[in-house]
C-alpha cells in the first residue's frame, strides 16, 4: 500500500509581485485579452494561513478556468476532460490568469475564504484545451490500452458507477500515452466487492475478449463524511482505494488515501474530493503502468510485454505459422493472437530476455531474413510493427 490513510493535499505555491498587479509563474499577460471576473475560492484551514490562503486562491483560479474551458466542450466526457484541463492550468498558472486584486480574505470557521479580481487568457487557454484534446486522441492510437472501472460508495449507501472518476481518470492516462477502456465486467465485481483481489481482477478483466489491454486500474471511492461549516460551506472527506493490475503478469500495486473537499453544496464538496482521490491516484499508478505493459523483471530477467503487428500477410495460414515459431524461438511466450480487418497479423507477447523493443524487432527481421522473408520496420514507440516486402 502506498501512503498513510490520511486527508491529502497538495502544497500551491503562488508566487506574488506586492506592486499592485500579481503575475502567476512570472508572466502577466495582455490586460486587452479579456474582462476581469471576481471570483471566490475556498480551502480548509487547518492554522497554516499560507497555504490555506494559496489553497483557496488555486480554488478561485480553478473555477474561472473551468467556466472558461467550458466553451470548448461538446460532450459530457469533455465536460471531466475540461475538469482535468483547468486543474493543469491552475497548477501552472504561467500565461493563463493574472490577480488584478485581492478583494476579501479570511477564515470563516474551519474554511479560508477568499474574493479575487481575475483576468482569464481565453486565447492560451482555448490553445491549451485544444492541445490537450489533440494529445488525447493521438493516445488513442497507441497500443497501450487499461482496463478502468470506479465505483462510488455513497453515504446513503448507494453503489454505482462512477462515471466522472472514470472520465478524469481516463484523461490523465490518456495524457501519458495510454489508451483506456471501460470494463463493466470489473465494474460489476467493485460493486460487490469494494477491495477485489489482483486474481479476481484479472480474471474479470480476461472476460473481455474484444479489447488489448494487458492491465486493469480499478477504483472504488467511498464517501465517508460531508458537513456543512459555520462560513457556510460544505466540507467533505472521501476514501480513494485504487489497483493497478497485470492482466498477463503477476505485477500489482494499490493506493489509499483519504481526500478532503470543499463545495458551496454537499454534491460539489463531494465532487472536490472525489475528483482529487482519482487525479492522485491516477498519477502515482500510472507513472508505474507503463512499466507493467511494457517492462518486469523476475530473477534479473527483463520481460517485455508488447505487441507484434505484421502487415502484407498473403498466406493467413502460413505465415501466421511461420511468426509464431519465430516468436517462440526468440524466447517470446504468446499470449494472444488474431487477425485485424486491415488483415494485419496481431500476436500479443512475453519477451523474456529482450532490454528493449529495438533489440527485439532487429531480431526478429533477422530470422525473417534467414528464412527469405523481407520484413521492413514501421515507426512505432511502444509496439513492433513490420511490413513484409
Amino acid at each position: 500500500m502506498i501512503g498513510m490513510m490520511k486527508v491529502t493535499r497538495k502544497k500551491w505555491i503562488i508566487p506574488i509581485i506586492l506592486a499592485g498587479v500579481v503575475s502567476l509563474g512570472g508572466l502577466t499577460v495582455n490586460p486587452g485579452i479579456c474582462a476581469a471576473e471576481v471570483v471566490e475560492g475556498a480551502a480548509p484551514y487547518e492554522g497554516d494561513y499560507e497555504k490555506s490562503r494559496n489553497e483557496a486562491l488555486r480554488d478561485a483560479m480553478r473555477t474561472l478556468l473551468e467556466e472558461k474551458v467550458g466553451m470548448y466542450v461538446r460532450s459530457n466526457t469533455e465536460v471531466d476532460m475540461g475538469v482535468v484541463v483547468s486543474d493543469k492550468i491552475a497548477s501552472r498558472s504561467t500565461g493563463y490568469v493574472k490577480i488584478k486584486s485581492i478583494i476579501s480574505e479570511g477564515v470563516q470557521g474551519g474554511i479560508f475564504v477568499i474574493k479575487a479580481d481575475l483576468e482569464a487568457d481565453d486565447t492560451n487557454i482555448e490553445t491549451k484545451y485544444k492541445d490537450d484534446v489533440a494529445k488525447a486522441m493521438a493516445a488513442a492510437l497507441e497500443p497501450r490500452v487499461a482496463n478502468v472501472a470506479v465505483v462510488g460508495y455513497g453515504l446513503d449507501g448507494q453503489v454505482q458507477r462512477d462515471e466522472r472518476a472514470v472520465n478524469i481518470v481516463s484523461q490523465y492516462l490518456s495524457d501519458m500515452g495510454i489508451q483506456t477502456v471501460v470494463n463493466d465486467n470489473v465494474a460489476q465485481l467493485l460493486a460487490h466487492n469494494p477491495n477485489p483481489s489482483p486474481a479476481d481482477l484479472r480474471q474479470m478483466a480476461r472476460r473481455d475478449s474484444d479489447n488489448n489491454a494487458n492491465s486493469v486500474l480499478s477504483g472504488t471511492i467511498r464517501d465517508i463524511s460531508v458537513h456543512k461549516d459555520s462560513s457556510g460551506y460544505y466540507q467533505s472527506e472521501v476514501e480513494g482505494s485504487f489497483s493497478l493490475v497485470g492482466i498477463q503478469n503477476g505485477y500489482s500495486q494499490t493506493y489509499v488515501e483519504r481526500f478532503a473537499g470543499v463545495g458551496k453544496t454537499p454534491e460539489a464538496a463531494l465532487f472536490a474530493a472525489r475528483r482529487e482521490a482519482a487525479a492522485q491516484a491516477t498519477e502515482n499508478l500510472a507513472r508505474s503502468t507503463l512499466k507493467t505493459m511494457q517492462f518486469e523483471n523476475r530473477g534479473g530477467v527483463n520481460n517485455l510485454n508488447t505487441s507484434v503487428e505484421i502487415h502484407g500477410i498473403t498466406d493467413r495460414a502460413a505465415h501466421s505459422n511461420f511468426f509464431n515459431n519465430l516468436l517462440e524461438g526468440a524466447h517470446c511466450r504468446i499470449t494472444r493472437t488474431g487477425f485485424a480487418p486491415d488483415g494485419a497479423y496481431k500476436i500479443k507477447i512475453i519477451a523474456s530476455g529482450w532490454d528493449s523493443l529495438y533489440e527485439l524487432t532487429q531480431e526478429i527481421i533477422q530470422a525473417a531474413a534467414d528464412n527469405g522473408i523481407t520484413l521492413i520496420p514501421l515507426e512505432s514507440t511502444s509496439k513492433i510493427i513490420l511490413q513484409v516486402q
